[in-house]
């Protein structure tokens, strides 16, 4: 992309998202009334009186708050504050004791783990071992989060406080898996008793239990006062959406929110400038990606999808969306923090001529018309303009589709799209190459393109139960090749995570998932 033509759509985009701006500010404004004086009333964001209330500001609603139905880190940041796993991965990436006190790899199938005592549901019910194994059997069940469990043979009760989970074939990270939220311990009498409406009544062990949420809007949560760890300090934590990631700034520099998750680059400098806000940053494990859903007759073929891989400029991408604050994503889903990644196995760097040789090869020298459908954030939006700007380089004419969060994944998991976009956020490799690539997770488990190959399901399975690190990495290896070769979706970039708060806010800490703990936060006096 010429240097004018970059300047131009940065310019474009820029007044499209202040034009947005008001327009969210007017919609969003008689809905949230209510809840907001209830918070302020209680001293939340604004008020004058001593806070122990937090409004945070985040892009999207939660989809869901049952952990089990579909994974979404937009319903993992609120959930991750209702329920607790047995083991817990924190900001470091290492994994710590949470529901189960300690474990024993008794073989290289079986691990057994200790269960913490005197935990209580927010029915009040004792956690025991009969909830593990319904939690755990639930999540395997479930065909929208299951593609990460599908190895466990069984999950067995020792006694009330004992559980052995047993794997198919060898296993080489079982505490790792149940840290996922997926893996979230749920109250067995809760599901019972609410069914299908365990969605809107969740019952839990975290540090907050749900107050109130209006779908779409507001998600009010209340302190656990029984927690196993001690109360949290926070006794009411309100998720508020607000999609423009410029008004999420506004909303911290006024105060109406507390904490602001993913600030766009260019407000860095406004937070840090204000005395009254403090700027926290992370390295991340999100990555984002255009993807191509190969149930589409254009699509299906693998020159199109190459053609659109060399089409687009990374860089000017980053430039654009990030203001240059993210990290080229290398052409598999792997980012540097996760054992395996081996950068740019293909490699596609920009080469227009290189792309109209593609579309020409394919049957398709003159271009095609074709939609890109994206979730209705800020960051998406401008993300697809430029995504359109660049294919249009090659004849590539993209109508753009924007959807709700809910609409957006069923819609994708259901292979309707034809491009789309979106992003993964996983903590190890093995979930994250399985989650994009293996035929378990076809639609809703997160195979959004819907490409699968035999050879590369098989040799996931293998680096899952090999306990070699030499031959697991080998496989990967092998894996990133396959499937950069095949590129059915093309890595753009890593961006870094950056949350404002206001300065009195302390204790929280940026999780690279970019679902954050909230327990260990207060306000300081």
């Amino acid at each position: 992309m010429k240097k004018s033509l970059f300047m131009l759509l940065a310019a474009a985009l820029t007044m499209g998202m202040l034009a947005g701006c008001s327009s969210q500010d007017s919609s969003n404004t008689s809905a949230e009334t209510n809840v907001q004086s209830e918070v302020t009333a209680n001293g939340g964001a604004g008020s004058g009186s001593v806070r122990d209330s937090l409004v945070v500001a985040v892009p999207e609603p939660p989809v869901y708050l049952d952990p089990h139905i579909q994974t979404s880190t937009a319903t993992f940041r609120v959930t991750t504050q209702i329920y607790d796993r047995l083991t817990q991965m924190d900001e470091n990436l290492q994994i710590i004791p949470m529901l189960a006190e300690s474990w024993d790899v008794v073989d290289e199938y079986t691990t057994q783990f200790h269960l913490r005592p005197g935990v209580k549901f927010h029915n009040g019910e004792t956690m025991n071992a009969e909830d593990v194994k319904f939690s755990l059997e639930r999540c395997m069940a479930s065909d929208g989060v299951n593609y990460n469990y599908k190895i466990i043979e069984s999950v067995e009760i020792v006694d009330d406080m004992t559980v052995v989970v047993k794997t198919k074939t060898p296993f080489n990270a079982m505490p790792t898996r149940l840290s996922l939220d997926a893996a979230s311990i749920v109250s067995k009498k809760a599901v019972e008793e609410y069914g299908d409406d365990f969605n809107i009544h969740p019952v839990g062990s975290g540090p907050f239990k749900l107050s109130s949420w209006g779908i779409g809007g507001d998600c009010v949560l209340v302190a656990n006062e029984d927690y196993w760890a001690g109360p949290s300090p926070i006794k009411t934590l309100t998720f508020r959406t607000i999609p423009e990631a410029i008004n999420r700034t506004i909303g911290l520099e006024t105060g109406e929110v507390d904490i602001a998750y993913d600030i766009d680059p260019i407000d860095k400098a406004t937070i840090e400038e204000n005395a009254d806000l403090r700027l926290l940053a992370s390295p991340s494990c999100r990555v984002i990606y255009l993807g191509s859903c190969v149930k589409n007759e254009i699509l299906s073929d693998v020159k199109v999808r190459k053609a659109i891989a060399y089409a687009v400029n990374k860089s000017d991408y980053i430039n654009i969306v990030f203001g240059g604050d993210a990290d080229i994503a290398c052409n598999t889903m792997l980012c540097n923090m996760l054992f395996g990644y081996m950068p740019d196995t293909v490699s596609y760097d920009t080469d227009l001529d290189k792309a109209r040789q593609l579309m020409t090869e394919a049957g398709y020298p003159d271009g095609f018309d074709i939609t890109l459908t994206v979730m209705d954030t800020q960051e998406y939006r401008t993300a697809a303009v430029v995504i359109q700007s660049q294919l249009k380089e090659i004849g590539i004419n993209v109508t753009v589709e924007s959807m709700d969060n809910a609409s957006f994944l069923q819609y994708v998991a259901e292979g309707k799209q034809a491009l789309f976009m979106y992003e993964k956020v996983a903590s190890d490799t093995d979930s994250m190459l399985r989650t994009q690539y293996h035929t378990d997770s076809l639609g809703l488990g997160g195979n959004r393109h819907h490409w699968t190959d035999p050879e590369v399901d098989n040799m996931l399975d293998k680096a899952s139960s090999s306990l070699d690190d030499n031959e697991r990495q080998e496989l990967y290896t092998e894996i990133q090749t396959i499937v950069a070769d095949a590129v059915p979706l093309y890595p753009l970039a890593i961006p870094y995570l950056y949350i404002g708060t206001q300065a009195d806010v302390a204790g929280l800490k940026v999780h690279p998932t970019n679902c954050h703990s909230i327990y260990g936060t207060s306000v300081a006096d």
